[in-house]
Order: C-alpha cells, then sequence, then structure tokens
C-alpha cells in the first residue's frame, strides 16, 4: 500500500489569509489576551453573557466568520483560564502568527487538521484526533496554518503554569514526573509535547463542542466541564514516558527542522544519526529525543520513508533502472533495496507501472 508523501511544505506566509481567533477579533500579530478585549465589541460577536458571581464571561463569535459558517465561543474564568471553542464548517484557508504570553495550552483536536512552525522553516503536520500541550514564552512567535477543511472542530485551553500548579494541583510532588517538568516551563524555553487522547477527552470535548444547556446555566455548565477537561490534559501526562516532554531553545528547534531538510534531500549514502548530531553541533540523544517529540517519528522512520518516496518518484517518474535507484538512495546491494521496497510499499520495484528508461547501447541500436 503507498504511504503518504511526508510533508515538506512550508507555512504559508500570505498576509491576506483570513486567521484563527486573534486576527480575527484583535489584527495580525494580535494576542489572545487582545483578542478577549477586544471580543465584546467585535462585529463578529453576536452575544456577550457574564455571570459576575462567578467570573465567567462566554462570547459567541458568529457573525459574518471570513470564508466559514459556524461558530467560535470564548469562555473567559475569572482572568485564568481562556477557552476557544472551534465549530466550523467549510473553511478556507487561515493563517495566524500567535506571540509568546507565558502560557501553557492544551489543543484537542477533533476534526481538521493544522500546521504549526516555530523556529524554522519547515513546520509540524497535526492530524486529527490530536492533543497537543504546549508552553510559549514571551517572545516566542508560532505560525499557525490551518488548511481548507469541510470541518474545523476543536477546544483550545489556556492558563499560566502557576494557576494549574496553584489551583488545579493540591499534592505537587504526587503529580507524574512528566507533568511536574512540564508545568514548571519557564522562560526562555518552548516546550511542547503530545499526548494521548483518551475516550473521556474525547467525550469532554465533545460536550462543549455540543453544550446540551442553554442561557446563563450554559456558563457555570461550561465552566466545570472546562475544569474537568483542563484535569484530564493534566493526568494525560501520566501516560508519557519520561523522555517524552521536552524542553528546547528556539535554537534547537532550528536544529531538528535542518535534520528534517537533511534526511528528505541526502540518499546516497544517508546520513546516520552521528553524523548529522556533529554537522547540528547537537547532541545525539537531544537530537533523536526532539526530533521525534517534535515531529512524531524518530530519525530512521522519517529518513526511510523519504528514501523510499524518493525511489518511487525515480522508478516511476524518471524510468530508471532499478539497479541506478538503489545506488541513488544509498543502497549497496539491488536485492536489499528491492526487499525494503516490497516491505513498504507492497510491491516490488518492477512492478512500478512506467517502464524502465533504455541503456545508452540500447538507444543506439534502437536508433
Amino acid at each position: 500500500m503507498k504511504r503518504p508523501t511526508p510533508p515538506r511544505s512550508a507555512v504559508p506566509t500570505d498576509d491576506h489569509a483570513n486567521g484563527f481567533i486573534r486576527t480575527l477579533l484583535a489584527g495580525r500579530n494580535a494576542r489572545l489576551s487582545q483578542a478577549f478585549e477586544h471580543a465584546h465589541a467585535s462585529p463578529h460577536t453576536s452575544r456577550v453573557e457574564t455571570n459576575v458571581e462567578r467570573g465567567v464571561t462566554r462570547f459567541l463569535v458568529d457573525q459574518n466568520i471570513p470564508h466559514a459558517a459556524g461558530r467560535y465561543e470564548l469562555f473567559s474564568i475569572r482572568d485564568e483560564i481562556r477557552a476557544v471553542i472551534e465549530d466550523l464548517r467549510d473553511t478556507g484557508p487561515r493563517l495566524e502568527r500567535a506571540p509568546g504570553e507565558n502560557l501553557i495550552s492544551f489543543r484537542i483536536q477533533l476534526a481538521g487538521k493544522f500546521v504549526a512552525g516555530i523556529g524554522g522553516s519547515d513546520p509540524m503536520h497535526f492530524q486529527c484526533p490530536h492533543l497537543g500541550a504546549r508552553f510559549q514564552p514571551l517572545g516566542a512567535s508560532l505560525r499557525l496554518y490551518f488548511p481548507p477543511s469541510p470541518l474545523a472542530r476543536s477546544v483550545t485551553l489556556y492558563c499560566t503554569p502557576q494557576f494549574l500548579l496553584g489551583n488545579l494541583v493540591s499534592e505537587r510532588d504526587k503529580l507524574p514526573t512528566q507533568a511536574q517538568q512540564f508545568l514548571t516551563a519557564c522562560a526562555p524555553d518552548f516546550s511542547y509535547c503530545r499526548l494521548t487522547v483518551t475516550a473521556e477527552i474525547i467525550e469532554c470535548t465533545s460536550v462543549l463542542l455540543n453544550n446540551p444547556v442553554s442561557g446563563l446555566l450554559r456558563l457555570p455548565y461550561a465552566e466545570a466541564k472546562i475544569l474537568e477537561l483542563l484535569t484530564l490534559c493534566v493526568a494525560a501526562f501520566g501516560r508519557l514516558e519520561e523522555a517524552a516532554v521536552q524542553q528546547f531553545s528556539e535554537s534547537d528547534i532550528g536544529r531538528f527542522h535542518r535534520a528534517r531538510e537533511i534526511l528528505s534531500s541526502r540518499f546516497s549514502p544517508p546520513p546516520t544519526i552521528a553524523s548529522l548530531a556533529r554537522e547540528l553541533a547537537i547532541n545525539e540523544t537531544k537530537l533523536k529525543s526532539g526530533f521525534k517529540a517534535l515531529f512524531g517519528h524518530t530519525l530512521f522512520e522519517y529518513g526511510h520513508e523519504c528514501r523510499m518516496q524518493h525511489a518511487l518518484h525515480l522508478l516511476r517518474d524518471k524510468r530508471m533502472r532499478i539497479s541506478r535507484v538503489a545506488e541513488a538512495v544509498g543502497y549497496q546491494h539491488q536485492g536489499t533495496f528491492a526487499s525494503a521496497f516490497k516491505a513498504h510499499f507492497g510491491i516490488r520495484p518492477k512492478e512500478v507501472r512506467l517502464p524502465p528508461e533504455p541503456e545508452v547501447g540500447e538507444a543506439s541500436l534502437a536508433g
């Protein structure tokens, strides 16, 4: 079975693309806090509801959303937690630059996909269902791109590390080690990890997207569900391996992107992990764990995928002979390459549909 080509396109930079909630409510390069401040008077907001005693405010953003139908629902809880609920249909491309605000965020994506880039031109691609946690310090700007999609459904929660440790967690030393490491994140390091999307997290997210309660009761109900979802996300750290939570400087992230570029362009011979680490001036262990945390696959897996895709291109589109293709992607023996190709795609190289190019001698005879 053919596997998808590894994503290699950069995050678009079209200044005229529609954005996520920051751009929609407060303009390009706006902070999340500014989006919430502007939500009261935004022409896109149709309703504002506040429960003064509980300190909960809800904004329904569903008016004239560019190139999309549906709604955003924003909740501010005592200025300590912010939640953005996205439920859109038939969305066009959206692009947003999200400035760092020393916040921890949990994004649960149930439908649609998005791309995030920081520190380099080669972005991270995310498929659904997805749960990602990140700490984004001041000065660490993140580029978010949302491709066109028939359905985009997600819930993103934002709060400070201090809030989680001071209010949600009663006994810090009893937290999983991975959670302690992430929740004590501080500037200037950008921290990110993928968490397991459990059935409970999907159910709680779905309830927020399909809130069955209307009127002012919707606010305390949503507050309870947001706190529940936040708790479930923190608990998800306990399912991680020790090395799954990583903290990287922007220069580290740039090195991981560069490693990805090298693996996708150098095939014969393919670079070793040791040679990559030397070239990028980074510790091998950090390179391996950081690449896995950022892109979701190992250096070997990504490099092998790129070599196989390049081999397929040479066989099918360039009509090269199998022996030359094997050499071009770093295999010394044609038989070893043929076995690897068959294991990867489920077919043998000679079964690729286009015929091989003629040898020089054959071409002369034909002429």
